[in-house]
């Protein structure tokens, strides 16, 4: 079964009805270049990303600056001969503010599109929101949830270290009742991700993923986002989420004990 890239674009943002979504994931069970197609989309919309964050790290060009220095304000008329201030008929404050507002977002709106005029700029996702689309697609697989199997786990850590550029190591979640399925590579935020996945006694998923930063946040901080729950910490290298279904209430523990490990 094939689909279109607009209707797989409308899986991974969480468009479609319930009936497609479950139709789409059926298919992608045994449906390789269709698994292809959906990660390139995947990919396409981190380096859309990381370009827009590029652009919002760019100083705001000179002849901005000034357009909105420079916005004129009109000047109040003169107060009539009989004095009455409320017969005066000068442009409010505000109304001068709001002109300058609106040359302002205009000419930002300028800007940006001359700067990105062949990259469609929408609401840019966080890493977290691209684990969260990643989630919702491989969670539901079952021969295809990851890469590389379990039994292969020296090779999982060398590999994804190597490609990372962090510190990879398999946490033993067992007390967790979790078993270590495997893992996979990803893209998020342009990066590489390494993604370790683990299955619950009730076949619920729950993963791991590591991306590289120079300076990580090491707090422990609960999320909630795009439909799952997320615990985030950092290492001396690299930024972790262990991510799960939305109000599963284990993961906060499940997380202290991956970090004693990753």
């Amino acid at each position: 079964m094939t689909f279109d890239r607009e209707k797989l674009s409308g899986f991974l943002d969480g468009e479609l009805t319930p009936a497609e979504m479950a139709q789409i994931e059926a298919a992608l069970e045994n449906d390789a270049q269709m698994q292809a197609e959906l990660e390139q989309l995947i990919a396409a919309d981190a380096l859309a990303a990381q370009e827009y964050e590029a652009i919002l790290r760019e100083p705001v060009p000179l002849a901005l600056a000034a357009a909105v220095r420079n916005a004129p304000v009109a000047a109040a008329t003169p107060t009539p001969a009989n004095n009455n201030p409320r017969s005066t008929r000068s442009t409010p404050l505000w109304a001068s503010i709001a002109a300058a507002l609106c040359l302002f977002v205009g000419a930002a709106a300028g800007y940006l599109t001359a700067t990105n005029t062949q990259t469609q700029i929408a609401a840019t996702p966080s890493w977290l929101t691209q684990i969260a689309d990643y989630h919702r697609v491989y969670a539901s697989q079952n021969r295809h949830l990851v890469e590389v199997a379990a039994d292969e786990a020296d090779h999982i850590e060398t590999w994804l270290t190597n490609t990372v550029g962090a510190s990879v190591a398999i946490p033993d979640l067992t007390a967790h009742d979790l078993e270590f399925q495997g893992g996979r590579l990803l893209v998020a935020a342009g990066k590489p991700v390494a993604q370790l996945m683990y299955r619950d006694a009730d076949g619920k998923i729950v993963a791991l993923c590591l991306i590289a930063n120079p300076e990580p946040d090491d707090a422990f901080r609960s999320r909630r986002i795009a439909g799952f729950d997320m615990v985030t910490w950092g290492t001396a290298d690299a930024n972790v989420v262990l991510v799960g279904d939305e109000g599963r209430t284990d993961l906060e523990s499940i997380a202290r004990t991956a970090a004693q490990s990753v």
